[in-house]
């Protein structure tokens, strides 16, 4: 196997030019071939993105984090489809081999988990304690193994990739458009909200495959010379839609003329020094603050505590618990610590315990980070003062300046006569960049008319919903419409059915 991967590194080269590597132009559709490669997803996916992938690649284990992101902000709109592309000869192809064994009997994704766990480094010894463990037939899986079909597989999936041009990993295919690298979540962002808008207009015409029509007139390998990747970071002159938040996050008048949405980690020691900033702003204007959550890679107990603040807002406590939180910062938030905070806060015990116990907010936190990474946020505290962007711990004076300024123009807005409630809102309408996030936390101005949701928006909502727990508005945003397939089979994961679809009331168009 080393032998002939060696032969086609050197066949590929000598084709698309070691010296002078092509890349991809990040605006161009290229006809990616999906061959019999593992997938998962809905077949009738809005959204294929397909990954051409290497176990030991460490650029590759550091993209799972946001792959997972993608997953959490469009759930049930993916399919994803793994292709095999080992770069390095001298590793050799055992970790891919033993995937696709672990595919033949149909747990593949359980077997790629734990290979990127390790970073694919692993013998023979140790891809067979995997099979074990994940209950594999492992008379089958030695056979599959030692007979070279696995192996057949890997060689295809990089014969693709070597017609395609590829010369690294990872390397992500978004309905076509390229991603090549680990790329951050703010540019899949980008790349999805314009191939969910070109699948939508596409799926109009009933395509047979929506995949295969998609990129039916795609380039075929890589052909740009120097592409520069478009970095997407947060832009302090542009204006960004964002959503309020979680149940019980927020804090001050629903009338306030500036909204401060700041996105924070409770292990985060730049963040407890942005709270008194936050409390004493409150106190000297008319703001109302939204705590959101993005718990940071690195601080062991942010994650629980989150899950624990979602308790507590959702019983009216969240300032009280988040206030108990950041005094004890530098000591470990481990279970017991948070219980305490909670104690402290008046948040009932037997719920948090529970909570915290089964994880159940934990997508929902989860969700809530990928929303700001999205927005191309990539550290806390991240504020947006009435949508524009302001990182890191900015001293008083500073923020206060742009609280004012903010005010001044919300001021103007309502000499207008735009009703002070719905400020934050028009100013959202008219944002550069929309959150993506849950739609029912968006702001909709009622001076504006009534602003109907759109089907995709209205799936995204009732999933949110149904994250949350909340399975009442979840089955009345469905109404007797039912949501759509994709909305109805994860909130069936989650635990909520939905009411059967009944019969559609004709289009409403907004004011």
């Amino acid at each position: 196997m080393v032998a002939v991967l060696a032969a086609l590194i050197v066949s590929a080269s000598a084709g698309i030019g070691a010296a002078d590597p092509r890349g991809y132009d990040p605006d161009a559709i290229y006809a990616v071939p999906l061959g019999d490669s593992q997938r998962r997803g809905p077949d009738d996916a809005l959204l294929t993105i397909v990954e051409f992938s290497d176990f030991s690649c460490g650029f590759c284990v550091r993209s799972q984090a946001v792959l997972e992101q993608v997953e959490r902000l469009y759930p049930g709109q993916v399919r994803w489809v793994f292709r095999h592309f080992p770069l390095d000869e001298d590793d050799g192809t055992l970790a891919a081999e033993a995937a696709v064994a672990a595919a033949l009997q149909g747990r593949f994704w359980p077997m790629h988990d734990r290979l990127f766990a390790v970073r694919g480094a692993v013998d023979r010894a140790a891809v067979e304690l995997y099979a074990s463990e994940l209950g594999l037939d492992l008379a089958r899986f030695r056979a599959d193994l030692d007979s070279g079909a696995a192996r057949q597989t890997v060689l295809r999936d990089w014969q693709d990739g070597v017609r395609l041009g590829i010369s690294g990993t990872p390397a992500f295919f978004v309905n076509g458009r390229a991603l090549h690298g680990a790329r951050p979540l703010s540019a899949f962002a980008r790349v999805v909200a314009e191939e969910l808008v070109r699948a939508r207009e596409v799926t109009a015409t009933r395509p047979p495959d929506l995949y295969a029509a998609l990129t039916a007139d795609g380039r075929t390998i890589a052909d740009v010379e120097d592409p520069e990747p478009r970095v997407v970071e947060l832009d302090p002159g542009r204006i960004y839609r964002v959503g309020l938040g979680l149940a019980g996050h927020a804090a001050g008048p629903d009338d306030a003329l500036v909204t401060v949405v700041v996105w924070s980690d409770f292990e985060c020691p730049y963040c407890a020094k942005v709270v008194p900033a936050l409390e004493r702003l409150r106190r000297e204007r008319p703001v109302r603050v939204v705590h959101r959550h993005m718990p940071l890679g690195g601080h062991p107990g942010a994650d629980l505590a989150a899950e624990a603040a979602v308790v507590a807002g959702r019983a009216g406590k969240f300032w009280a618990f988040h206030d108990q939180v950041f005094r004890l910062m530098g000591a470990p938030l481990t279970r017991a610590a948070l219980l305490e905070a909670g104690k402290a806060a008046g948040v009932d015990r037997v719920e948090l315990a529970a909570a915290l116990d089964d994880h159940r907010y934990r997508d929902l936190v989860m969700a809530e980070a990928a929303s700001a990474g999205a927005l191309g946020a990539t550290g806390t505290p991240t504020l947006f003062v009435n949508g524009m962007p302001v990182a890191g711990a900015v001293p008083f004076e500073q923020l206060l300046l742009i609280v004012d300024a903010q005010l001044m123009a919300a001021r103007e807005l309502v000499a207008r006569g735009v009703p002070a409630q719905d400020v934050y809102g028009v100013i959202g309408l008219s944002a550069d960049v929309a959150e993506t996030g849950d739609p029912r936390r968006l702001p909709r101005p009622t001076s504006h008319g009534h602003i109907e949701m759109g089907p995709v928006e209205r799936d995204a909502a009732i999933v949110s919903a149904c994250r949350a727990g909340d399975d009442h508005e979840a089955r009345a945003l469905a109404g007797g419409r039912g949501g759509g397939g994709r909305a109805r089979a994860v909130c069936a994961d989650l635990g909520v059915d939905l009411p059967a679809a009944g019969p559609q009331p004709p289009p409403r168009r907004a004011p």
